[in-house]
C-alpha cells in the first residue's frame, strides 16, 4: 500500500497582498513534483499544503517558497 499523502502548514513572512499569495501558490503547482494541493492565505501568512512524500518534502516546498 503506497504511502498516504502528508499535509503541513509553512509559514510565509512578508506578504502584502492577493498578488503575493497566487505568485506562491502558482510557484508551488509549478515546481513541487507530487504536489496535490497548495493554500496560500495572506491573513495567516501560511501556506497549507498537501504532498507525496514519495516525490516531495518540507525542505524542497519551502524552498521553492
Amino acid at each position: 500500500m503506497p504511502p498516504k499523502s502528508q499535509k503541513a502548514e509553512i509559514p510565509i513572512i512578508g506578504m502584502t497582498c492577493a498578488n503575493c499569495a497566487l505568485t506562491i501558490e502558482r510557484s508551488l503547482k509549478r515546481k513541487v513534483p507530487g504536489l496535490i494541493s497548495a493554500n496560500v492565505n495572506v491573513a495567516t501568512e501560511t501556506a497549507t499544503v498537501e504532498f507525496d512524500p514519495r516525490m516531495a518534502d518540507l525542505k524542497l516546498i519551502a524552498d521553492v517558497v
